[in-house]
């Protein structure tokens, strides 16, 4: 990345796909770099985070929701420092650390230079890495949104029993320990390797799914946060009375049960991320008071963000996959 050249941001490298497809249609290029608006920074990139949604919109499983302009430069989460300040910005410094959830649809997080809004954008806490910071927004504010919005779960004071299914993954090790700095009883799900690693999150028991009748004995659940898209019907048994299921990759059967939402008393909650500097800020004020922090499952240079996808394609990571840009 070359800086500021008259006023004008020099072209950067950035990975693009020119057509719907897997990780093969990924190639790395270098194309004029992005200039901010009003209301928006732009951020020399120096990490982002790989979502599945990055892979699953470049392969066109979304193309009805979120159809891709080619070429595409994917990826929504981004640390690193202010580069240029659109007009009206007074927010930002250039030079401050920051991290983002690029709220525009076209994505844009694995460049050298991404642009994003002020409004979802929150400075870096003092002590936490790029690759951290990059690890958390889309991630942390989709385990916040569940937990508080769809769970309707207090940030303080909680008294509720919280079961994560995929707690050992993206979104549920986040969860796990906002649940758990909250105040509520948190039963953790993962498979058996990762017991110890959800345990030592916060979670005051952990399941693992793969043992026989692993569910068998426990009590009713007050909140359900699914981390991992199943079904709403899988999970209504193990609610209490009045309690709340909240899908993060919800399915048609969980938007037709939501828009119900009379299910002997128990309610059925779709998320749909709402990304947000504020939210942001919440999840920053835990990690500034060692209540947070991101796992990161290994780190792949830009270069070989395909590699980074397949591994995101397995299912198996624990934690965050960093794509170091700079």
């Amino acid at each position: 990345m070359r800086g500021v050249v008259r006023g004008m941001l020099a072209p950067m490298r950035a990975m693009t796909y020119d057509g719907y497809g897997g990780p093969e249609k990924l190639t790395l290029v270098e194309v004029p770099a992005p200039e901010p608006a009003k209301k928006q920074i732009a951020i020399r990139v120096v990490a982002a985070s790989v979502n599945p949604i990055d892979w699953k919109r470049a392969a066109g499983q979304l193309r009805f929701l979120l159809p891709a302009g080619f070429p595409a430069i994917p990826g929504y989460d981004v640390a690193g420092e202010v580069l240029a300040l659109g007009p009206g910005v007074t927010d930002f410094a250039i030079g401050t650390r920051v991290h983002a959830r690029i709220k525009e649809s076209k994505g844009g997080a694995y460049a050298e230079i991404a642009i994003a809004g002020v409004d979802v954008t929150a400075e870096i806490p003092d002590g936490m890495s790029f690759a951290e910071a990059a690890g958390l927004p889309l991630a942390g504010m989709t385990a916040l949104q569940g937990l508080r919005d769809g769970g309707k779960m207090p940030l303080e004071g909680a008294s509720q029993r919280v079961l994560v299914i995929g707690a050992s993954g993206g979104v549920g090790h986040v969860a796990v320990q906002v649940a758990h700095a909250a105040g509520a009883f948190v039963v953790g799900v993962c498979s058996g390797r990762n017991v110890a690693l959800v345990q030592d999150l916060g979670a005051n028991e952990v399941i693992d799914y793969t043992g026989a009748d692993p569910y068998r004995g426990q009590a009713p659940f007050d909140i359900v946060l699914d981390c991992v898209g199943g079904k709403a019907s899988t999970w209504l048994p193990l609610l209490a009375p009045k309690g709340r299921y909240a899908s993060c990759l919800p399915s048609p059967e969980v938007f037709a049960r939501g828009a119900l939402n009379v299910i002997c008393g128990k309610k059925v909650k779709p998320v749909l991320l709402s990304p947000r500097a504020s939210d942001l800020r919440v999840l920053d004020d835990l990690v500034r008071a060692k209540k947070l922090r991101v796992v990161i499952d290994g780190h792949f240079p830009l270069n070989e963000l395909a590699k980074a996808w397949e591994r995101s394609m397995t299912g198996r990571a624990v934690g965050k996959i960093i794509v170091d840009v700079a």
